[in-house]
């Protein structure tokens, strides 16, 4: 059976724009559904909203920034174990895969690597905060060094996500480096790199490396950004069919045989702080997860992004949370009340289809 796309929820649609009220993004794109396909989708609101006002459509690409840790890296890294090029106990400059795949490396949640020239170096050398496996720091750098191991497995890394990842799936419109022409259907995101700006200055780091003006078409991550347009940790340009069809591929098993996806998608870290599969979060009964199954998975990103796989169901929201200002949102509330919408309409046309 393939899932019937309806116009778009009102009680989700009057959700998001009560938010767009309130200043939490400009606009959002949203995509429900199951592995049969989107059953609901909606777009409202602005992509950009200074200095210019362009409306957001189901076609705007959203720079997805975190989420692209489980849809294109981890997936890249458990493709390799699956065709025997390394394994997840292997070690790549000292730390297991698995323990880069579940933050468990003890590595610092956050450092600008272009403040320091050469990245590895920097994540290795000045990286470690506490010992290798004693609890879940969740780390850019985790996927940094990744993405590091998967250019001598692969070489080019967005090649690599583009031939083995988004052709096999069909997709048009997820890209790495997305090209110029496209930026009028790109979501902007902070003008200037003020929040990493600030971040810096916090940690009393030095760095003549800054952005000025609108981030709009380019990653807006800072450590992707000056790698070229990822450097694993983000970079993923994409819209919420894509992004759904990232999911999607998980649940049909597309891509990876189903016992490494099992493995990759259970909770490795049940004694530590926090829930962590391989690339993938777990529910903690956060705001935003709570009325998910202990079974979810999903992971969020910092622009203001999110995908959930819950029981066969899929939940994706994408805004642009950082445009203009990278000021603090209730996004974790915001996520949490989507979820729970969308998972009653799709209980609704579940009932409907029986």
């Amino acid at each position: 059976m393939t899932a019937t796309v309806r116009s778009g929820s009102s009680a989700i649609r009057g959700l998001l724009t009560r938010e767009i009220d309130l200043g939490s993004f400009p606009g959002a794109v949203w995509a429900v559904g199951t592995a049969d396909g989107i059953a609901d989708e909606g777009a409202v609101g602005h992509a950009v909203s200074v200095p210019l006002r362009l409306k957001t459509t189901l076609d705007t690409i959203y720079d997805c920034a975190s989420i692209t840790k489980p849809l294109v890296t981890g997936m890249l890294v458990l493709q390799a174990v699956a065709e025997g090029r390394i394994s997840l106990d292997g070690a790549f400059h000292g730390y297991t895969y698995r323990e880069l795949l579940t933050h468990t490396t003890g590595l610092r949640a956050w450092l600008p690597l272009y403040a320091f020239g050469d990245y590895l170096e920097a994540a290795i050398e000045r990286g470690p905060e506490i010992p290798r496996g004693s609890d879940v720091i969740y780390s850019d750098l985790n996927f940094v060094l990744l993405w590091y191991a998967l250019r001598e497995i692969y070489g080019d890394f967005a090649e690599a996500a583009r031939s083995r990842i988004f052709a096999p799936l069909g997709l048009r419109d997820a890209y790495l480096r997305p090209p110029a022409s496209l930026k009028p259907r790109i979501a902007a995101t902070e003008w200037g790199q003020r929040w990493e700006a600030k971040m810096c200055a916090e940690r009393k780091i030095a760095c003549d490396r800054s952005r000025e003006g609108l981030i709009w078409g380019e990653t807006h991550d800072g450590n992707s950004h000056y790698a070229g347009g990822t450097a694993g940790n983000a970079g993923l340009f994409a819209t919420a069919r894509e992004v759904f069809r990232l999911a999607q591929a998980w649940l049909r098993a597309e891509l990876l045989p189903p016992a490494l996806i099992a493995e990759a998608t259970r909770n490795h870290t049940s004694t530590l702080s926090d829930a962590r599969g391989l690339g993938w979060q777990k529910p903690t009964g956060s705001a935003a997860t709570q009325m998910l199954s202990p079974d979810a998975y999903g992971h969020t990103g910092f622009t203001g992004t999110s995908v959930w796989v819950d029981g066969g169901r899929i939940y994706v929201l994408l805004t642009n949370r950082v445009h203009p200002c990278a000021a603090p949102v209730a996004m974790q509330r915001i996520r949490g009340e989507f979820h729970s919408l969308a998972g009653g309409l799709l209980g609704r046309l579940h009932g409907e289809a029986l």
